[in-house]
């Protein structure tokens, strides 16, 4: 099994984030904004490099914008100078990006491509098989205790249902978090896939999540998955 995850948002907790992961022997990408129109607070330059030293960084647009639906050149904009200021504060390229709020179409994907970028991550889940479009990245799980609603919502979104059916009714039959996030790994573990978890550091301090989260990652580190972030498993993926 190879274990990625990915982080959202650009918050300051994103290094809090950071250190949990290195405890355990895991990395992570990180999506950063150069700033919030949410009013999210993004974290500083200095901590910025500090966690790139360590971590990848990817793009989350200049302002947290929702790019779907706009008009091309102000998604344009968000888009290029989302990475043009961000490798600018890095000193180095950022090859991956994450569409805020997962909402994207043909045209956004096509302006993220432009703009040089390697890959693309989305908000589908449920999906523990290697990514074959870059652009759509998928994922395992949110780090969010959601509802069954959502859980439904998101299989009944996007395609693939026959391939995700199963994960989604062990999900629902978890009692909590904790358990929906271990399940999930031995799923991907029995089929020697990936288990891609994703989330908002400001969401973990919110919902109190962080000592389940150590937890989660101390059990994981004892499967000995193989630990990497979204580029290096995109760069060892097949192609369709």
């Amino acid at each position: 099994m190879i274990f990625v995850t990915s982080w959202d948002d650009g918050h300051p907790l994103d290094a809090k984030v950071a250190e949990l992961l290195e405890r355990h022997g895991f990395s992570g990408t990180f999506f950063v904004p150069i700033r919030n129109r949410e009013g999210i607070p993004v974290i500083g330059a200095a901590a910025l490099r500090a966690l790139s030293a360590r971590h990848e960084i990817g793009s989350h647009t200049l302002d947290h914008a929702y790019l779907r639906g706009m008009p091309r050149e102000v998604a344009q904009r968000q888009v290029y100078e989302g990475k043009a200021e961000l490798e600018n504060l890095l000193g180095r390229t950022v090859a991956g990006f994450c569409y805020p709020g997962g909402r994207y179409n043909a045209e956004t994907v096509a302006i993220v491509r432009g703009a040089g970028f390697a890959f693309a991550r989305s908000v589908e889940n449920l999906v523990t098989d290697r990514p074959l479009d870059p652009f759509r990245v998928a994922t395992t799980l949110q780090l969010y205790p959601h509802p069954r609603r959502v859980l439904t919502r998101n299989l009944l979104k996007y395609g693939r249902r026959l391939r995700k059916v199963e994960l989604y009714r062990r999900l629902l039959r978890a009692e909590g978090l904790e358990a929906q996030l271990r399940l999930a790994a031995q799923y991907a573990a029995a089929r020697d896939g990936v288990l891609h978890l994703w989330g908002h550091s400001w969401e973990i301090e919110k919902l109190g999540l962080w000592a389940m989260l150590e937890r989660f990652f101390g059990w994981l580190a004892e499967q000995a998955p193989t630990s990497g972030t979204l580029g290096s498993l995109l760069a060892a993926a097949p192609r369709s």
